[in-house]
């Protein structure tokens, strides 16, 4: 999965950026896109699949290819999505308990090289969590 994402991101248009890449189902690659500059929109998706599709074939990758807006409870997936959403809410579960707990939901406080920091609901209390030990984290939007 490395290896495909790594293609994906050399092949993506200036301003986009690959969120998450996974597999749904046997050969089935979706892949969430963002960008800077604009909506991710049906165009740009089918654009983004014009360019990688050829690239992962390229690297050997026969299978289906979807390509998809992260959406309004998006990935959290690196350090500087952390630091770019510091101020909104966001549910994270780690894979080792920390502080007794899995699970938390809090507002993304600031982030560092290493870790972020939540203030969670409880309380005003606040838990730091490394990024090495986020299984899943996500936005958490209310519509």
């Amino acid at each position: 999965m490395e290896r495909l994402a790594e293609v994906v991101e050399g092949a993506l248009p200036e301003g986009a950026e690959l969120v998450q890449a996974r597999f749904d189902g046997g050969p089935f690659l979706t892949l969430l896109v963002d960008r800077e500059d604009g909506p991710v929109d049906h165009e740009f998706c089918r654009r983004v699949a014009g360019v990688v599709t050829p690239a992962l074939e390229d690297e050997g990758y026969d299978g289906l290819v979807e390509v998809s807006s992260p959406g309004i409870e998006r990935p959290l997936t690196k350090p500087e999505h952390f630091r770019r959403y510091a101020g909104h809410e966001a549910k994270v579960k780690v894979s080792e308990p920390i502080e007794g707990r899995r699970n938390f939901t809090g507002v993304i406080d600031r982030a560092g090289e290493n870790s972020f920091v939540l203030k969670l609901p409880e309380g005003g209390a606040e838990v730091e969590l490394p990024f090495g030990s986020v299984a899943r984290a996500n936005l958490k939007e209310d519509i």
